[in-house]
């Protein structure tokens, strides 16, 4: 009696794995038919994949994704006899859905089987077949269209996975091989679509795998620049101003044509109240590459510190670099209506004769801005700032005629 149930069961066990192989054909032979039933071929397949007679199996896993990588052929080959196949969400997603279970199968084909002797087996035919699969995809940039969609619909997490699925594609154990490296370049393009990758994770908060790209990117020549910004701003989100400020420290250095690193490393320390700081960090960034608009900052802090005579000298040496540059003419007017301010604050205890001696050399100061802002509106006449900035300025020194002319 014992001996039958052992083999009762033994024979149960048999029939199970035999049917579980049975669902295994059973996908196969509707995903490659003529009238393909993929959601049939899915079904069969979910089942194998979870029993435990299949469920570790190449073959099973493989299967699983030739599904998906099916239906995006029949839908490309629509698209090519333009008679559908524009749905890039379907395509898409079989894509991943096929990616997805590839991974888990060439992760499976790299555990030996054994002979009889004890020697080690490895599924080599699979992966290939896999491999050679993947480059299809990293062709055809199926995930790259999907991730666009995706990015479109605001559904910036699926669109990450896309375009990083897409960009780790080289990187797969299984593409180790030379000729396949051949066919999958690390072009232009490459680093394009890992840029958007670090986009969308930003985008999704995800800020973790947004640093990892962007901090990889910084390092290389394609969107490094871009990525710059970004790894700053990251870590601006996440309220951690000493990497942040490593970070622009870094690109200062790697980019010193950038003045946006510059700009925002200037009014971090400025807001900080470091302004000495600030102006010997413009003082080494004009040392390296006399930019106008580091002139400009470093004018604007030495205004902001009263110290009126070196924003003038600073002013005076942007203007031997950029004689046509309006903002130029703008800031240097504001140091002496800045100084006309500080003189009229000076003199606000004064009593009446001091005071009426004290308002000509403030009305001196303010009229010594005019033919700056003048000239910047002469040469802006459509930059709305220059322009409110001069009407004030007639304003202020009573000329109306002028002022009513430059009504708004």
């Amino acid at each position: 009696m014992k001996k039958t149930l052992i083999f009762a069961a033994l024979l149960l066990a048999g029939t199970g794995c035999m049917a579980q192989k049975a669902n295994v054909r059973k996908a196969r032979n509707l995903a490659l038919a003529e009238n393909a039933d993929f959601a049939g071929a899915r079904t069969a397949i979910k089942e194998a994949l979870q029993d435990e007679t299949t469920k570790n199996q190449t073959e099973t896993w493989y299967l699983a994704g030739l599904i998906g990588y099916e239906q995006n052929k029949r839908e490309l080959q629509k698209l090519q006899m333009n008679t559908g196949g524009k749905d890039f969400v379907l395509r898409g997603e079989a894509v991943l859905e096929s990616y997805n279970y590839w991974l888990v199968a060439d992760s499976l084909s790299q555990v030996p089987t054994y002979d009889k002797k004890g020697k080690p087996k490895y599924d080599t035919r699979t992966r290939k077949q896999i491999a050679e699969r993947m480059v299809e995809y990293y062709i055809h940039q199926e995930l790259i269209n999907y991730a666009v969609e995706m990015n479109e619909r605001k559904m910036y997490d699926k669109a990450y996975e896309a375009f990083n699925k897409y960009v780790m594609l080289p990187d797969l154990a299984m593409m180790q091989d030379k000729k396949l490296q051949e066919r999958m370049p690390r072009d232009t393009n490459y680093y394009t679509y890992k840029y958007y990758a670090g986009r969308m994770a930003y985008q999704a908060q995800m800020y973790d795998e947004a640093l990892k790209i962007f901090s990889e990117l910084v390092e290389g020549d394609i969107e490094a620049v871009s990525a710059g910004e970004f790894l700053y701003q990251c870590y601006i989100d996440l309220n951690d101003s000493v990497k942040a400020n490593e970070v622009l420290d870094h690109c200062i250095q790697r980019f010193p044509a950038e003045a946006w690193f510059i700009q925002n490393r200037i009014n971090n320390l400025v807001n900080n109240g470091s302004m000495d700081a600030a102006v010997d960090y413009l003082d080494k960034a004009i040392a390296a590459d006399p930019q106008v608009q580091y002139f400009i900052s470093k004018g604007s802090i030495l205004n902001l510190q009263k110290k009126f005579d070196e924003a003038i000298a600073t002013y005076e040496q942007a203007l031997k670099v950029d004689p046509t540059n309006a903002a130029i003419y703008e800031n240097y007017g504001y140091v002496f209506v800045d100084m006309g301010n500080k003189l009229n604050d000076d003199a606000a205890y004064l009593n009446a004769k001091d005071y009426a001696k004290a308002k000509i050399e403030i009305d001196n100061a303010f009229r010594k801005a005019l033919p700056y802002f003048e000239k910047a509106y002469e040469m802006a006449p459509d930059n709305l700032e220059y322009k409110r900035s001069l009407r004030q300025l007639y304003y202020r020194l009573g000329e109306e005629e002028k002022y009513y002319q430059l009504a708004d």
